[in-house]
């Protein structure tokens, strides 16, 4: 998928409140949230790893800092 149309395909769902999305939007920096940061804010809200890479993208957040180095 090109960058432009990343985020394209991107859908709200009922969970994704806007407490929730204030929350991880003041993680990022730039547009990004790192890794760890984004797998702690999933586990801490009981949102599956799926489910937070579609409320990223809805959010359109990107992901870096991996901890396995593969972005």
């Amino acid at each position: 998928m090109s960058k432009p149309d990343m985020f394209a395909t991107a859908q709200r769902e009922a969970w994704m409140g806007a407490e929730l999305e204030q929350e991880l939007t003041s993680l990022a920096v730039n547009g990004r949230v790192a890794c760890a940061q984004a797998q702690q804010f999933a586990e801490r809200h009981g949102i599956a790893m799926m489910d937070m890479r579609r409320f990223l993208d809805v959010l359109h957040l990107k992901v870096g800092s991996c901890q396995l180095g593969c972005f």
